[in-house]
């Protein structure tokens, strides 16, 4: 089985600075209409990052990343790369295509619909860059609960990491973002991975110097393509230097896994609880309701039943 590496955005408060100061260089357009159009929190600001693999041009990372000025806060709602999505009539439906398919700009238009907020920013990172990083700061330091084994002579990919605490170079770094096999629930405890390391990234980019700082932006200015523009990043630069990264809320896009007709496996969304977990983590200017969500249905797919139970149930009794 091909793994592909998954690497979690380190658009995290202090490392956000050095993304969208390094990024925003590359003069990219603003958010484009059909995003402008939907209401803007006061305050709020939301980036969709994707992290896109080396071979296939997939996006294995999907965050919407909220940032609150007022309150010095930032929150991150993860949503998997398999969660079935109608954004194209070909047969791959799995959301990680629909970079692929759409580009950056359309992607970021689809989701703003989707989860019914606006998703000001976007921002994709090649995930060639993720060893430059973690070695650009120093390393990162995680305790990890349990032992992590992995060998596959076709890849060249050797992944021992022990238990207890380790300290991560670059490429021990992406060892720990690529492991998914030894998880009892597969994809879902790789996103627990990115929890982890996302948490951990953040308090290393609290101690940088500017020596470091410099080295991480080179890495930034030919990995990652972004349409912030130079005030805005400049203005949640000065910001994020004083915003709490001891807590950073984050969370999963609530649903489950299950398997298509084609034998394929994907994660449906559930409507009512991703209205909840929108308002929680997103931060819109009112609570989401179930009609805000999702409002085009492209979560859903009413002609298979297992994928329509899982979107509509009740989430407080798994019901419809």
């Amino acid at each position: 089985m091909k793994f592909f590496l998954r690497f979690f955005i380190f658009l995290l408060v202090l490392s956000t600075l050095i993304l969208t100061l390094g990024a925003s260089a590359m003069g990219e357009s603003k958010p484009s209409a059909a995003v402008s159009a939907l209401p803007k929190s006061h305050g709020i600001t939301r980036f969709l990052v994707m992290g896109r693999d080396r071979a296939a041009g997939l996006t294995d990372s999907i965050f919407v990343v909220t940032l609150d000025e007022t309150k010095k806060q930032a929150s991150i709602l993860q949503i998997p790369r398999d969660t079935y999505a109608a954004y194209t009539e070909r047969d791959y439906k799995k959301l990680n295509g629909a970079l692929q398919v759409l580009g950056a700009e359309k992607t970021t238009e689809l989701l703003s619909s989707a989860l019914g907020v606006r998703l000001d920013y976007f921002a994709v990172i090649d995930l060639d860059c993720v060893q430059g990083l973690v070695d650009a700061v120093g390393g990162v330091d995680v305790v990890l609960p349990e032992a992590l084994a992995y060998s596959d002579p076709e890849q060249g990919l050797e992944i021992q990491l022990p238990q207890g605490a380790v300290h991560l170079d670059g490429k021990r770094a992406e060892h720990l973002l690529r492991f998914r096999s030894g998880y009892v629930n597969a994809d879902l405890g790789r996103l627990d991975a990115q929890k982890l390391f996302l948490q951990a990234f953040a308090q290393k980019c609290k101690t940088l110097n500017p020596l470091q700082m410099i080295e991480v932006l080179g890495v930034v200015f030919t990995r990652v393509q972004t349409n912030i523009d130079l005030p805005t990043a400049c203005r949640l630069a000065v910001g994020l230097l004083h915003f709490d990264t001891d807590t950073i809320p984050m969370a999963t896009m609530a649903g489950e896994a299950v398997q298509g007709t084609s034998g394929a496996w994907y994660y449906v969304i559930n409507r009512p609880a991703g209205a909840g977990m929108v308002t929680e983590y997103c931060l819109p200017t009112q609570p989401l309701t179930e009609t805000d969500f999702d409002p085009d249905g492209i979560f859903d797919r009413r002609d298979h039943a297992d994928f329509h139970k899982i979107y509509t149930a009740d989430p407080e009794t798994g019901g419809e």
